[in-house]
């Protein structure tokens, strides 16, 4: 049971993911590149022989997503679902015939079986509460139905972690949950797992800031609860050092734990 101390601290939690995502609207596109290798191959995984009438795509960022889903699908009804009103804003911009819906994948403002198909591409991964979001998540989908997502695990973006260490210990990566907890949170939900994957997805980069802007510019950088302490030019140029030795043949690395998974609400 949820204390109010931290009710109020997931609530500042997500207003601050948020307007992190606000802030990024306008250039996400732009440096969105692992956004968009992730997200082709989530496409692949979605049934082949299965014909959505509607659609649900949970944080849909600025709607990379929805013309695939209009084209494999053609639906009745997409809905483009974000808590980032500033990303709604951008997928919007398109003539797409899509729904724009802003709110809290952890509490979704849709009725029970409403949707065949849920698709999410590295959304996830900011719900602090997994058991309520596959509920929710669970509920709104229709039985038959497939929920379809891509999330970080645990093991992501390890050279920014190497890089800092020695220089201080605060983190510098947000907290990811391991794949065989990922599982285990499945196996003790009602959807059944057609399948699930786990894939290194590796990312190269000129330069250690162009690896860090790969994250600040897409909105995808640490959430913290405390930001008073600021990194001093010092440590930043430290950081930026140590990084540097890490580089390879193809660049300066940046490797992500991305989880391919496929769920279906089980027919009554």
């Amino acid at each position: 049971m949820q204390t109010p101390n931290d009710s109020e601290k997931l609530f500042h939690y997500k207003r601050q993911v948020a307007q992190r995502f606000d802030r990024a609207a306008l250039t996400y596109d732009a440096y969105a590149d692992f956004q968009r290798l992730v997200l082709d191959r989530l496409f692949s995984h979605l049934p082949s022989s299965y014909c959505a009438d509607t659609v649900l795509d949970v944080g849909t960022g600025t709607g990379q997503a929805l013309p695939t889903l209009l084209e494999t699908h053609s639906p009745s009804l997409l809905v483009a679902f974000d808590l980032s009103l500033q990303m709604l804003e951008q997928a919007g911009e398109s003539a797409q015939p899509v729904a724009l819906v802003c709110g809290d994948a952890e509490a979704l403002p849709f009725a029970e079986a409403g949707f065949d198909l849920l698709f999410s591409s590295l959304a996830m991964q900011w719900c602090l509460q997994p058991e309520a979001l596959f509920a929710e998540l669970y509920r709104v989908t229709k039985p038959g139905g497939y929920l379809v997502f891509s999330t970080l695990c645990e093991g992501s973006m390890p050279e920014i972690s190497k890089a800092w260490q020695g220089i201080d210990h605060a983190p510098h990566v947000n907290h990811y949950p391991s794949f065989n907890d990922l599982l285990k949170q499945l196996g003790t939900s009602p959807w059944q797992t057609v399948n699930a994957e786990l894939e290194t997805v590796p990312m190269w980069f000129e330069s250690p800031e162009e690896a860090i802007y790969s994250l600040k510019k897409v909105g995808a950088s640490l959430v913290v609860s405390n930001q008073k302490n600021a990194i001093s030019p010092s440590k930043w140029k430290a950081f930026i050092q140590q990084y540097e030795q890490l580089r390879e043949n193809s660049g300066i690395p940046l490797r992500y734990q991305v989880a391919f998974v496929v769920l279906q609400k089980p027919c009554f």
